[in-house]
């Protein structure tokens, strides 16, 4: 349903803060953490705002089961935002990938608890807002289209003839808008599908456990390491 998958863009936009398992605070710049969490404390109160009086940015995501995995991503991501200065190379990337497979080794450990924890948060949100989930997709095309759509462009076309820019190039190409997004999903999920999704869902779970449970972070990550290694060596591009 819509408001399941709004469960799932909010639980990704918490993996997108870059999640890592060790302590990457250590040697963070204190003032540096505090700006970064304060801003993302802005940005949602911008965002939701009146679409979501009652979501607390705090107890949302910096107590419980999300405290973890938001200050150590911020920390990630400040240490990122000056190692990946330009695209990235597959060296850096197979330099990088230890802290990928913490990542996942971390989300493995604490993602359920936090996607119940905002699952709680937005539950809020839905119920005093009957159409939240409809609001919220319009105002986050909206601050996209405000703030983003031109520097994405602009890195697509400096970058076309490389994997990530022509991969950009045509997600632009296609999806335009909202309602582009709404047009292809209408055209490719049947009624059947769409009534196999709970199952689906429930099925992915049960994989997500057992990929955790066989230690197959680890393993990806130490194969993954070797392929850019060996790519980096060669003639290929991202």
């Amino acid at each position: 349903s819509g408001i399941n998958a709004e469960y799932g863009r909010a639980f990704v936009l918490v993996a997108l803060l870059g999640i890592a398992y060790g302590n990457l605070c250590s040697g963070v710049n204190k003032e540096s953490l505090k700006g970064v969490l304060g801003a993302a404390k802005a940005g949602a109160s911008y965002f939701l705002g009146d679409l979501c009086p009652s979501f607390d940015f705090e107890s949302a995501l910096l107590s419980g089961e999300c405290r973890q995995l938001v200050r150590q991503g911020a920390c990630y991501g400040i240490r990122a935002s000056t190692y990946y200065t330009d695209v990235p190379t597959y060296a850096q990337l197979a330099a990088d990938v230890p802290n990928i497979a913490a990542l996942g080794n971390l989300a493995c450990k604490k993602a359920a608890g936090c996607f119940d924890q905002l699952r709680a948060a937005f539950d809020g949100c839905v119920a005093g807002n009957a159409n939240f989930v409809r609001d919220a997709v319009a105002r986050a095309e909206f601050l996209y289209n405000q703030d983003l759509a031109s520097t994405v462009n602009d890195f697509a076309a400096q970058n076309s003839g490389s994997l990530v820019g022509d991969l950009l190039g045509m997600a632009l190409n296609q999806f335009s808008s909202a309602q582009d997004i709404e047009a292809f999903l209408n055209m490719h999920i049947t009624e059947g599908i769409s009534a196999d999704a709970a199952a689906a869902a429930e099925e992915a779970l049960a994989i997500a456990r057992e990929w955790c449970a066989s230690g197959c972070t680890d393993k990806s990550a130490k194969f993954l390491a070797g392929i850019f290694s060996h790519m980096q060596g060669g003639s290929c591009s991202l």
